[in-house]
């Protein structure tokens, strides 16, 4: 009795090996900052600002642990958030 489709093998050898594209490193501040104009997409000027003490809050802890002294994501988060808190000032109260 014959087999009507090639074995296992056979299949194997037909595939051409995939090749990986080369991918750009990986950039801890721009992925900060990416996850805070996310996070401030429909937030108000008040809850922009409560965002920004929590940011000043948790890079206050983080600056106590020494493995968290490297930590290049969330200075850039912090920086992000201070921008838009600037951004938002001017603008009069409920802007979103």
């Amino acid at each position: 009795m014959t087999r009507m489709w090639p074995s296992d093998r056979a299949t194997r050898r037909l595939l051409a090996p995939r090749l990986a594209a080369p991918r750009e490193p990986v950039d801890p501040a721009r992925i900060g900052c990416r996850v805070v104009r996310c996070r401030a997409k429909s937030l108000d000027a008040g809850a922009v600002a409560a965002a920004l003490e929590y940011a000043r809050f948790d890079a206050r802890q983080a600056s106590r642990h020494e493995d968290l002294a490297n930590d290049v994501c969330s200075p850039a988060e912090l920086a992000e958030w201070e921008r838009i808190d600037q951004l938002l000032a001017p603008a009069p109260a409920g802007t979103v």
